[in-house]
């Protein structure tokens, strides 16, 4: 069901039991009666924007934005039944109503009712006209911020946000868990790092000057090994800090194309020495698919250590799609574990099994407890 068919008798009925102890005792010049909203409901609606500013929207101890989304549900599907008549003769209360309303409706009836009313909304507001002069005064007015902030929220939830585990309910969380297929990798995996574990102790690795926030070895194994079974002879990294993982790859792939927003002195100095490494200053979410547009016929893999969370997951999806990127890996990822598991990460860096066999890597780290460094390396 699309928010276009909503029945207008249950809207009706549902939005006079939801809005009866909102009316206030004085009316104010809030908005006419339209074809599908009464003017007793907009002032009932201008009385509980008032309160919900009292409620302490989003707050540990106030009212959860789940449920002001749906007490401002019926409003909302009142409004859709004319939205043009309801924009042209009551514009700042029915915006208010459905940007409060978004994340109930989407709820109720799936992202087609969300993305349409967007879309209804832009043509419609973008076809009117502003007043010369600015905005009209209007009761509604300073209630602003709270529908912008409905509205910001249900786009970050419904585009940015990646969820944690502790934010999925139990019987979904599968963070301790694997994947029938994820399953069927571990002896191919085991397989590969055995093979590739005599190249990875002989490369020089360990004559590097150790620093804290880096890599931890083990992770420098894993990232090096899937390299050598899709004959990766370009990485990309994004966030070089220092310029620890930045060199490690350096002795393992032909060339490493380095980006960060600033260049610390300590990855410089590094980094100097190293022919086959090239630092660029930029935001690696433009930078990494320019270079990439640049190399085509190379086959790539990425290290993303920066941006962090769900930017990250967000450019590893989108780099993943090209056809020249083996994988994509990715830094500190282990509160996303459950999502990346269904997003398609075959492999995690902290995995029991692994760490059983191929922990002694980090030993060097062990010995030094004042260089915290590592964080779970999820592979896309």
């Amino acid at each position: 069901m699309t928010v276009l068919s909503m029945c207008r008798t249950a809207a009706r009925a549902a939005a006079a039991l939801a809005w009866a102890s909102f009316v206030p005792a004085a009316a104010a010049e809030v908005c006419p009666s339209t074809a599908s909203v009464a003017e007793e409901t907009w002032r009932a609606a201008l009385n509980l924007a008032a309160e919900g500013g009292k409620a302490g929207l989003g707050g540990e101890a106030g009212l959860p934005w789940t449920d002001w989304s749906r007490t401002w549900l019926p409003l909302g599907q009142q409004v859709i039944q004319d939205l043009e008549g309801n924009l042209r003769d009551c514009p700042e209360g029915s915006v208010f109503a459905l940007m409060n309303s978004l994340s109930a409706m989407d709820e109720e009836d799936g992202e087609a009712s969300g993305l349409e009313l967007i879309k209804m909304m832009h043509h419609t507001i973008s076809a009117r006209v502003p007043p010369s002069d600015g905005l009209i005064p209007s009761p509604w007015q300073p209630h602003w911020l709270t529908a912008i902030s409905s509205l910001l929220r249900f786009a970050y939830l419904k585009w940015v946000n990646i969820r944690h585990d502790n934010d999925l309910p139990a019987e979904s969380n599968t963070g301790a868990l694997k994947l029938p297929a994820q399953q069927q990798l571990v002896p191919h995996h085991s397989f590969l790092f055995r093979q590739s574990l005599d190249q990875f102790l002989t490369s020089g690795v360990y004559d590097l000057e150790m620093t804290e926030n880096s890599v931890l070895f083990s992770e420098a194994f894993a990232f090096t090994s899937f390299c050598n079974l899709h004959q990766v002879d370009l990485i990309l990294e994004s966030g070089i800090y220092k310029g620890v993982s930045t060199e490690i790859w350096s002795l393992f792939a032909k060339d490493v194309e380095a980006v960060d927003i600033f260049i610390p002195p300590e990855a410089e100095s590094r980094l100097q020495q190293r022919t086959n490494v090239h630092v660029h200053t930029g935001d690696g979410r433009r930078l990494l698919p320019e270079l990439l547009s640049q190399r085509k016929g190379r086959k790539a893999a990425v290290f993303i250590d920066g941006p962090k969370g769900e930017l990250a997951i967000h450019l590893a999806l989108s780099l993943r799609k090209l056809p020249q990127v083996a994988f994509v890996a990715m830094h500190d990822m282990e509160p996303y574990r459950s999502e990346l598991t269904r997003l398609g990460a075959f492999f995690f860096s902290d995995e029991a099994w692994f760490q059983e066999a191929y922990g002694h890597l980090d030993e060097p780290f062990r010995k030094r407890p004042d260089l915290e460094a590592g964080g779970t390396m999820a592979f896309l």
